[in-house]
Order: structure tokens, then C-alpha cells, then sequence
């Protein structure tokens, strides 16, 4: 006999609208210490990555406070805001806003990398 056991791991989402991001309350638990965040693109696989920062890691490695995207963390989701972020995503990845207001994606979370990513091929429909 072949058998495969079901898990009960919930699934990480990120909704994607005009203005922010939003991560449902799974992929939000990677944030909650988190000082802040940085974000960027995967050209390579097409996915929009969000780390955690901590207050230290931006006085050690010096980063700047206009790479950094703070996240506000609510009791069943995440957000991070700003239109901006929205702009230069679009310019890697085509997001149609004109048909509808948010856009839902599967999110990934790499413990080596210690990121979240929002694997933008998958959206959920």
C-alpha cells in the first residue's frame, strides 16, 4: 500500500492591490519582530520578495530608511503600504488593476534565505 499523509499546514497568501501588499495571518508570523522590511524582485523565477529587517541589521549593515518598507501587523493579516513598490513590481511583472482591485498569490516562505516569497506565476483565481 501507497500512502501519502495529509498535513495540516496552512497555506501563506499575499493579496496584491494598487496601493499595498497584504500577507494573511500565516505569512504574516514571519514578520512579527521585524523592525522593518526590504523588498525586491526575482527576475529569474518571477517572484516579489519580502525580508524581515531587524533594528540591528539596519545599524550593522547600514541601510538606508528609504530601502526600508515598514510592514503594520494586525491580528489576521500584514500590510505593507505604498504605491511605489506597486509601480516598480509592475515594471518587472504586468499586473492588470483596469479588471480587478487585488490580485492573490501562493507565498513561499525560505528558511535559508530567511524571506518570504510571493510566487507571482501563481496567482490564486
Amino acid at each position: 500500500m501507497s500512502v501519502e499523509w495529509f498535513t495540516n499546514e496552512k497555506e501563506k497568501y499575499a493579496t496584491i492591490y494598487e496601493s499595498s501588499i497584504t500577507l494573511n495571518t500565516v505569512a504574516t508570523n514571519y514578520f512579527k519582530n521585524a523592525y522593518s522590511t526590504v523588498i525586491g524582485f526575482d527576475k529569474e523565477n518571477n517572484n516579489l520578495l519580502i525580508k524581515p529587517i531587524s533594528k540591528e541589521e539596519v545599524d550593522v549593515r547600514n541601510i538606508s530608511s528609504d530601502d526600508l518598507h515598514p510592514i503594520s501587523i494586525k491580528p489576521s493579516f500584514g500590510r505593507i503600504t505604498g504605491k511605489n513598490i506597486i509601480k516598480k513590481l509592475i515594471l518587472y511583472f504586468p499586473i492588470d488593476f483596469k479588471n480587478s482591485k487585488s490580485h492573490k498569490y501562493i507565498c513561499e516562505w525560505s528558511n535559508e534565505e530567511k524571506l518570504l516569497k510571493i510566487l507571482l506565476e501563481r496567482e490564486i483565481k
